[in-house]
């Protein structure tokens, strides 16, 4: 049994071992356990599993868009979403500790791009620095969820917490663009229905995770499902959003800073 295994589970709420015998079950369970059913397969959670493809379909997406702009730094959003639904389908496919952690490598990697270009929005750091800063924050914060997790302290607060930090800079850029003297007035239409997707698939996350909304037995669809996909589709609208800037040299658009000096 793993640290996080429990082997008597009296409630929906149980992380609930797999069966003896079944791939998967010598693994170490996750602190989490969400509506849909654990079979004895490979894929132990179907619909939470296959659902994550859609992160998969719009990186692709991504990727050909920015590569037509040529422009590096839009390049880093198509993989982002890609790394977000291998490591995802990995974790629900195994219902495992161990892929957890790589499922937060893959949050870590998207909700730490938006910030990193956030920072070069706001004049903090150049294009020079944006690759070290960024892998240095998702590597950072990935090992510190097996650290909370050992102290048994909820990891998924630290996901939330950039989530809160990077809609803080948005909203402050938004202030700086209205200042005297600012040359980036952005137009926040894609950025506001990204967010309204967003908030949409936490609603339905968290419908299931409280059971409001649970059928354990529907291996086709539930509302962790539809986070993988209302998210998939915020993530394409805020990409949108950032595509309006000139990242890199070549490129037209608006500047990226928003405030010179």
């Amino acid at each position: 049994m793993g640290i996080h295994d429990n082997p008597t589970p009296g409630s929906q709420f149980d992380i609930i071992p797999l069966e003896p015998g079944c791939p998967w079950y010598s693994w170490s369970r996750p602190n989490v356990k969400w509506c849909e059913e654990n079979i004895c397969a490979w894929i132990t959670a179907p619909a939470n599993t296959w659902s994550n493809l859609f992160y998969i379909f719009f990186g692709l997406i991504m990727m050909r868009q920015a590569k037509k702009m040529k422009s590096p730094t839009l390049n880093l959003f198509g993989p982002a979403s890609i790394i977000t639904g291998v490591s995802s389908f990995a974790f629900h496919a195994s219902y495992t500790y161990v892929f957890q952690i790589f499922d937060y490598f893959g949050m870590f990697c998207f909700v730490y791009l938006a910030i990193v270009v956030n920072l070069r929005r706001s004049n903090v750091i150049v294009r020079s620095q944006q690759k070290f800063v960024f892998w240095t924050l998702v590597n950072v914060s990935t090992v510190l969820v097996p650290i909370f997790g050992y102290f048994d302290l909820p990891y998924q607060v630290l996901v939330l917490g950039l989530v809160f930090f990077t809609l803080g800079q948005e909203i402050h850029i938004f202030r700086l663009s209205r200042k005297k003297g600012s040359h980036v007035v952005a137009n926040y239409g894609w950025n506001a229905l990204g967010l309204l997707f967003l908030l949409a698939g936490i609603t339905c996350s968290a419908m299931d995770a409280t059971r409001l909304w649970c059928d354990p037995k529907n291996h086709y669809y539930n509302g962790h499902a539809l986070w993988h996909l209302l998210t998939s589709i915020g993530l394409f609208c805020i990409f949108q959003f950032y595509k309006q800037f000139a990242w890199d040299k070549g490129m037209k658009g608006l500047p990226v800073v928003v405030v010179e000096g």
